[in-house]
C-alpha cells in the first residue's frame, strides 16, 4: 500500500530508544522512566535499582522463556517492553542458536558463520513484534565502549558483538549516550565527533537527567516521548491547512479530467493542471490521474503532447 504525505499519521507512534553509557551510571533506572515499563532483565539489573523505582520484571534463563513472557495478554498493562541489557540478548541469542538451531561448529563451539544469521534475523523479528505487533514502547540498554578510528580518535559506542550492532541502531528513533558533565548527569542525542547519537521528532542535543529523591517520579523518559509526541501533533496541525489547499486542486483536477475525450482535450487538460497552484502532492497525484486517462482514450505521450496511439 502507497500513503501519500498528506495522508500519514503518527499520532499513535512507538518509540524505539536505545541507552548506552558506561557502568553504574544509572541506565537501567533512567530506561525505567518510560512510560509503564516491564523489565526484561538479562543483566540483574534491578538488584541495583532503588526499591521505590522497581517495576515489574521478567527473569529468565533462556531467550524461549524470554519469548514465552512477551505476549499481548501479559504486556496488556505495559506501554514499554525495556531489554537490559543489549549485549546480553546477543549472548542469549546465541546460546538459541546453538541448542535450537544447530549453530555449532566441530568444536562444539558457536558456529559464528551460519549462527550471526540466524541471531541478526531473530532479533530483527522480535524488534518488530513488540513495536508493531504489541504495539509497544522498546527501550534497549547497552554499555558503551571506546572506538579508535584510523587518526587514533576515541568515539562511544554501543558494546554489542559485529554487524548486530548495526541491526540494533538502525531502526531506533533516539540513541541517547549517557555521561556525567560538571557533576551532572546528561543524556545526549545529537552525534558528536565523541559518540554516536540519535534524535528525531524534536528531540536533539543534551538534557540533564534530574536526581531522584526517595519521593522523586521517575519519569524522564516518559515526559521525553511525550514532548515527541506534541512535535508530532504540531506537525500534523501545520499540515491540515495544507491538506484543505490540496483536497481543493485535487478536486479541481477531476473536474478538468472529467472533460477529457481526446487528444486535444488531454493536451489542454495537461496545460491547464501545470498551472495549477499544486499543494504537496497533487502535482505527481494529478500527473498520474491524466497519464491513466490517456492511457483509457488510447493515447500516449510524446514529445508533442498526447496523440493517438494508432498515429504513432
Amino acid at each position: 500500500m502507497i500513503v501519500m504525505p498528506e495522508k500519514m499519521d503518527f499520532s499513535e507512534k512507538r518509540f524505539y530508544t536505545i541507552l548506552y553509557g558506561p557502568p553504574g551510571i544509572g541506565k537501567t533506572t533512567l530506561a525505567l522512566s518510560a512510560p509503564k515499563p516491564l523489565l526484561v532483565d538479562l543483566d540483574n539489573g534491578i538488584s541495583r535499582v532503588a526499591p521505590q523505582h522497581r517495576t515489574p520484571t521478567v527473569v529468565c534463563q533462556t531467550y524461549e522463556e524470554m519469548r514465552r513472557d512477551i505476549t499481548p495478554g501479559n504486556l496488556a498493562g505495559f506501554e514499554t517492553v525495556v531489554i537490559d541489557t543489549g549485549g546480553n540478548l546477543v549472548t542469549y541469542l546465541k546460546d538459541w542458536a546453538m541448542r535450537v538451531k544447530g549453530a555449532v561448529d566441530k568444536r562444539g563451539e558457536f558456529n559464528s558463520l551460519k549462527g550471526f544469521g540466524l541471531v541478526k534475523q531473530e532479533v530483527s523479528s522480535f524488534l518488530e513484534y513488540i513495536t508493531k505487533v504489541l504495539q509497544k514502547n522498546l527501550v534497549i540498554v547497552f554499555h558503551s565502549q571506546e572506538e579508535k578510528d584510523k587518526d587514533g580518535s576515541i568515539t562511544q559506542r554501543i558494546t554489542c558483538e559485529g554487524s548486530f550492532r548495526n541491526t540494533v541502531w538502525t531502526p531506533c528513533d533516539f540513541g541517547g549516550y549517557c555521561q556525567v558533565i560538571g557533576g551532572e548527569r546528561v543524556i545526549s542525542f545529537t552525534p558528536t565527533q565523541e559518540y554516536f547519537a540519535k534524535g528525531t521528532q524534536g528531540i536533539k542535543g543534551q538534557y540533564v537527567v534530574p536526581v531522584l529523591g526517595e519521593n522523586t517520579k521517575n519519569d524522564f523518559l516518559a515526559n521525553l516521548f511525550a514532548a515527541s509526541r506534541e512535535e508530532i501533533q504540531r506537525d500534523a496541525q501545520m499540515f491540515e491547512a495544507r491538506r484543505e489547499e490540496y483536497n481543493a486542486v485535487m478536486s479541481a483536477v477531476r473536474e478538468i479530467l472529467d472533460k477529457v475525450v481526446d487528444a486535444a482535450s488531454a493536451n489542454a487538460a495537461c496545460d491547464t493542471i501545470k498551472h495549477l497552484a499544486h499543494v504537496l502532492t497533487s502535482k505527481k497525484e494529478s500527473s498520474s490521474l491524466l497519464m491513466s486517462k490517456a492511457g483509457e482514450l488510447g493515447l500516449k505521450w510524446t514529445k508533442e503532447g498526447f496523440v493517438p496511439k494508432e498515429a504513432t
